[in-house]
């Protein structure tokens, strides 16, 4: 009996946990039960997405979020959707049309080749990027890494980046969070890809071949013209020739205004890259 006893316990144990101790949503604060079986987001939901990409998308939010946020606040995060801007990916309003240059592309053209995400910064993905970044709640680096992962799929081809390089913090910055929120989003790509047709078997991910050498004014602190200026020469290489001819995706949490990932591309491709492009978990509006 006591063996049958701890054998039940041992199989239920997470079930019977997440009973007694249900997860408190990170976003709105309430307690939950998360989906049983695969945790997916509902038919009715993902149906609400105008391409297959985007219902799959909508899928794995489910799935990969549900221990950390209810169903509610999973559904109410928005999915960048075409048309877009075919350079910096802003959402064009009006949702009709095909891609096109931005205004503000066409004004200011960019160093960097493109610029994708695959969600929204606004109201509940704002609120969760905030828990990981200024609360700390480094759990979520995991499942927001295989969102991530899951957006490079569906926008770049398999073998299409020589490396991949985070966007670095100061060290001053480092030192004062902890940790470089952009490097936790890419560290564990490579175990997360191994059993994936769909990406390359490994990826290149340098933490610390781009430098911020100065440490300036948080740029959220900043208005969109001054911005740009802020950030000049802010980073640098610490081996200028491991870039030269390479294809590099830069990698950070949020585009607002793209002014810290296009002067990370000037630098880049000043030091001989052969394109820069920007995969970002969540884009400003």
């Amino acid at each position: 009996m006591p063996n049958l006893l701890t054998k039940f316990l041992a199989k239920h144990y997470k079930t019977l946990h997440r009973i007694v101790f249900p997860p408190k949503c990170l976003v709105c604060s309430c307690f939950y039960h998360p989906p049983d079986g695969a945790r997916a987001a509902s038919t009715e939901d993902a149906g609400r997405q105008s391409t297959p990409a985007m219902a799959s998308l909508q899928r794995e939010l489910g799935k990969l979020l549900s221990d950390c946020l209810c169903q509610t606040c999973i559904r109410g995060m928005t999915a960048v959707e075409s048309p877009m801007c075919d350079c910096c990916g802003l959402p064009i309003k009006g949702r009709q049309g095909s891609d096109h240059r931005c205004g503000a592309c066409i004004l200011e053209p960019k160093y960097f080749r493109i610029a994708r995400a695959p969600l929204i910064y606004e109201n509940n993905l704002l609120r969760l990027i905030h828990c990981f970044k200024y609360k700390g709640k480094i759990q979520l680096a995991n499942p927001l890494a295989e969102v991530l992962l899951n957006a490079f799929g569906m926008f770049w081809e398999k073998d299409s980046m020589d490396m991949v390089l985070p966007v670095p913090l100061h060290d001053r910055r480092l030192r004062r969070r902890g940790f470089n929120q952009a490097y936790l989003l890419v560290r564990n790509w490579n175990n997360l890809a191994g059993h994936d047709p769909n990406h390359s078997a490994r990826l290149q991910i340098e933490r610390n071949l781009l430098v911020r050498v100065a440490d300036t004014t948080p740029q959220s602190a900043l208005g969109r013209a001054k911005r740009a200026v802020n950030i000049k020469n802010a980073f640098d290489l610490n081996d200028p020739d491991a870039v030269v001819d390479k294809r590099i995706l830069l990698v950070d949490d949020v585009y607002t205004t793209g002014a810290t990932v296009n002067e990370c591309a000037r630098r880049l491709l000043n030091c001989g890259a052969r394109h820069v492009d920007v995969l970002t978990l969540a884009r400003a509006v």
